[in-house]
């Protein structure tokens, strides 16, 4: 994807999660009430937690703490799974919803429903994942400071199975370095698979932050690890990143081959990796020989694979 396309949607993105899209630049009125968002629409079982709601629109933090102690329940579970947690995310207030999570709130849960944000809230998004999406300050370190789930999967349709590396590699505001770093330190795992593609292999074809896979490969990351469809290595995708250099800045070059470099000094050929994309792109999709010569080629590694990890015998 060219630098400019992955800007857009970053941009993109940082508007969604601001707030229901372009809804965030009106003036005057809150996300609350842009998206319609009516607290007894929610909770309607819940006078307490409507109370703590409104609370929270008002940003009255000494009113949120007397709702709490006398019962608000910081992790009640609405409609379509609202939480107060969720309540707070919008309109870039991080004392209110600091505040939550300092007292309880799980940012772990699970939505059902996309809460009239067309779309920009989603169905099987968490407020975990929605921080690493977010440009707003201190969201995302106040959520991994309170229990934040560094390897929680994404269940909504657009990034379904990413985890918080792979959401913060695509879609990630603020600083991408400090926020990678800080996950896998939590134990995030760097060779989980979304999409088909380990955080290391996201990192390297979602606008080529080849500084960001040579981070997690230093910390350890897999890098004879398969995609899904276990066809490529991440040395493939590097070499596929040859038509990307003439659009380039001069740090992207700079690390490119240095990413280049670290592969080789650890056993892979970059010559070798061209030669199987040159082979691999000469075979028809159309009639089928692509297929019957991949699924070939693979089912012979996988047994020289096996017969290589069988003990030898004495």
């Amino acid at each position: 994807m060219p630098i400019l396309s992955v800007l857009y949607v970053t941009v993109s993105m940082i508007l969604c999660i601001a707030g229901c899209g372009a809804l965030s630049l009106m003036p005057g009125t809150t996300i609350h009430q842009r998206c319609g968002w009516k607290a007894e629409d929610y909770f309607f079982t819940d006078p307490k937690v409507i109370a703590l709601c409104h609370a929270i629109e008002a940003s009255n933090l000494a009113e949120m703490d007397r709702l709490v102690k006398a019962g608000a329940d910081v992790n009640a579970q609405g409609k379509g799974k609202m939480t107060p947690l969720l309540w707070a995310f919008p309109d870039n207030n991080l004392p209110r919803f600091k505040w939550l999570l300092e007292h309880g709130a799980d940012p772990n849960v699970v939505v059902e429903d996309e809460f009239n944000t067309r779309q920009n809230i989603a169905r099987g998004d968490s407020v975990t994942q929605l921080a690493c999406e977010s440009s707003f300050p201190g969201y995302f370190e106040t959520v991994f400071d309170h229990g934040g789930a560094p390897n929680l999967r994404r269940a909504a349709a657009v990034g379904a199975s990413s985890t918080p590396l792979h959401t913060v590699i695509q879609f990630g505001g603020g600083d991408r370095r400090e926020r990678v770093k800080r996950l896998i330190e939590l134990g995030g795992d760097m060779n989980a698979l979304a999409v088909g593609a380990t955080p290391v292999m996201t990192a390297v074809g979602w606008g080529g932050q080849y500084d960001l896979a040579i981070m997690m490969l230093e910390a350890g990351a897999d890098h004879r690890a398969y995609e899904e469809s276990q066809i490529q290595r991440l040395i493939h995708r590097v070499v596929r990143e040859e038509r990307r250099l003439n659009s380039a800045t001069l740090e992207q070059k700079a690390k490119f081959h240095e990413l280049v470099k670290w592969l080789e000094d650890h056993g892979e050929s970059y010559a070798e990796a061209k030669k199987d994309r040159d082979r691999w792109d000469s075979w028809s999709r159309t009639t089928g020989e692509f297929k019957e010569k991949m699924d070939a080629e693979i089912a012979e590694r996988k047994a020289r694979e096996k017969a290589a990890a069988e003990p030898q015998p004495k």
